[in-house]
């Protein structure tokens, strides 16, 4: 029983990387008031890339590195088309998608080409920590690949910033009143882009986790529209982020509960435990509906004058 505890949270954990860090990327652009829904075509890119990347340098943190990058790059791009051209967050966010889902199947191609095996990225060790890391349960948390340190890193660093820094304080002012926030001087544009890039860069890299860590390898539509999903908790979570950590790791226990119910029930059409998760956001958004909040400004272009 308890290796089957030990199995099940360490799974869990694994994919809460990818649900936690994106989400807590939509909602850190969200604090400063835009709406990033580009999160799928994010994935799908920088999966791609950091795959490629990985594989051809034998390199998981190199991988992760550029998968980073290149999410840097699209939310760049967002916060450059919509701050210059004031263009509707949600259409560029679709357009983005569209991008980055065409893009990762076209640079996989062009650089990996077609494989009689699918090739295979490098292992990312684990960290142990002496002692600790033996204990029953808690084992599950600690013997674990850098990505998730970093994870639980990100899980601290939001909170303090958002919730102890006079600059996290101030971008929250900008998602719910930037004319106010640019009255007392605080760059409303500056820190749209900062937040659109960095929430994006987390994006990436839970977008590269998936083939170098989850699949080990790279497919397409990897991403398995577990960017919209994280949308969703987003917006489940109000853009707090304490809250959108609690939804990634229950969103991912949820997914890890219809693998294991897949595994075990054969008289059942698989497809059926893979809307498990889709199914589980459109009930838990209906149930707190009234609940959700949203920053006032998140969606809406800002101009000085």
């Amino acid at each position: 029983m308890l290796s089957f505890i030990n199995s099940f949270i360490s799974q869990t954990i694994t994919y809460a990387v990818v649900y936690t860090l994106t989400s807590l990327g939509i909602v850190i652009s969200g604090r400063a008031g835009i709406f990033n829904v580009a999160a799928e075509g994010i994935m799908l890119a920088s999966a791609s890339i950091g795959f490629i990347v990985s594989f051809l340098t034998q390199n998981a943190i190199l991988g992760f590195i550029a998968g980073m990058i290149m999410g840097g790059i699209f939310g760049f791009i967002l916060a450059y088309i919509h701050e210059s051209f004031k263009v509707n967050q949600f259409i560029l966010g679709i357009s983005l998608v569209i991008l980055g889902t065409g893009l990762s199947d076209l640079m996989y191609k062009l650089i990996i080409g077609v494989k009689l095996t699918a090739p295979r990225a490098p292992k990312t060790p684990l960290i142990k920590i002496p002692f600790i890391s033996e204990i029953p349960i808690i084992q599950a948390f600690l013997n674990q690949d850098v990505i998730v340190y970093f994870l639980y890193f990100v899980i601290l660093f939001a909170w303090w910033f958002y919730y102890r820094t006079k600059i996290g304080l101030e971008t929250r002012a900008i998602g719910e009143n930037p004319k106010a926030a640019d009255v007392v001087g605080v760059n409303v544009v500056k820190r749209r882009y900062l937040s659109t890039i960095i929430g994006s860069m987390l994006i990436g890299i839970s977008g590269a986790y998936l083939p170098i860590v989850i699949t080990g390898t790279y497919m397409p539509d990897i991403s398995a529209g577990r960017g919209f999903m994280a949308v969703g908790i987003a917006i489940f979570a109000s853009w707090k982020p304490q809250r959108a950590i609690l939804g990634g790791f229950l969103f991912a226990a949820i997914e890890v509960i219809a693998f294991r119910l897949q595994v075990i029930s054969q008289n059942i059409p698989y497809q059926f435990f893979l809307m498990l998760p889709f199914i589980s956001v459109l009930i838990i958004m209906m149930i707190f509906k009234k609940q959700i909040e949203y920053p006032a400004s998140v969606g809406k272009p800002y101009s000085r004058e």
